[in-house]
């Protein structure tokens, strides 16, 4: 579903509508692919009451928390400079309160030498960050701004991990904004293809082949514009309104 900058910023201002469906369909899955004991119905509870239903850690709790209160953020940040300072925040909000918190490692690139587990590849050592991501930036500018650009953009912000944790939400609201801003149909990683997306984030990491990872990404856009049709006409309507 392609929805524009200001069709979504719209949307979020309007209580019971299509925003808060896409907001948790999209929360649901991308916390549920970091381990989330959240349910979609937990989710939903914990956004309109307030009220944490079910058995969680602390630490999910928390990031669960934040993770809608940065969503609104990035909805809300979209026509602001997208750069690391953009990034650093996103980052704060989403760790806020967690153990990284207590040690100072949030809204800031990582520290220490991070380490994928179950999995060989050698992430980016936290003295190259900086540079990794300048040119991860510049390259960004230069793309064509389509499915394999966000594909390659995507596989290498997560290869450089430049977080100590976090990387791979912060990632996922990355292509969220550029799905935006270039009227790409979005996507949202949906868990039932969790093994075949971190599958295919491998093998575009380890050996630069993204076939595979925009073919998962176009299986996303299909499924998250099929639970969505519900909400068309109103995402319609919206759009007429701002465009």
């Amino acid at each position: 579903m392609i929805i524009s900058i200001n069709t979504m910023q719209k949307l979020s201002k309007i209580k019971n509508s299509a925003y808060e469906a896409i907001k948790i369909e999209y929360l649901y899955h991308s916390n549920k692919l970091e381990g989330s004991t959240f349910s979609k119905e937990n989710l939903i509870d914990l956004l309109e009451q307030k009220q944490v239903n079910g058995t969680h850690f602390l630490d999910d709790v928390i990031e669960t928390k934040n993770s809608l209160e940065l969503f609104d953020n990035v909805i809300d940040t979209l026509k602001e400079p997208f750069d690391k300072y953009l990034l650093w925040n996103w980052h704060r909000i989403l760790k806020k309160g967690t153990v990284d918190d207590e040690i100072d490692n949030i809204g800031k690139w990582k520290k220490y030498e991070n380490r994928l587990s179950k999995t060989d590849l050698k992430l980016c050592e936290p003295h190259f960050v900086e540079n990794s991501i300048y040119n991860l930036f510049e390259d960004w500018k230069e793309s064509k701004k389509d499915i394999y650009s966000i594909a390659d953009f995507h596989q290498r912000f997560e290869h450089i991990h430049p977080f100590q944790d976090g990387n791979g939400r912060i990632g996922r609201f990355i292509m969220l904004r550029q799905c935006l801003e270039n009227n790409i149909d979005l996507i949202a990683i949906d868990n039932i293809y969790n093994k075949e997306y971190r599958a295919a984030l491998y093998e575009a990491q380890k050996n630069g082949n993204i076939e595979s990872l925009v073919d998962i990404f176009q299986k996303c856009q299909k499924r998250l514009d099929e639970k969505l049709k519900d909400y068309m006409s109103i995402i319609e309507q919206v759009s007429r309104e701002v465009e």
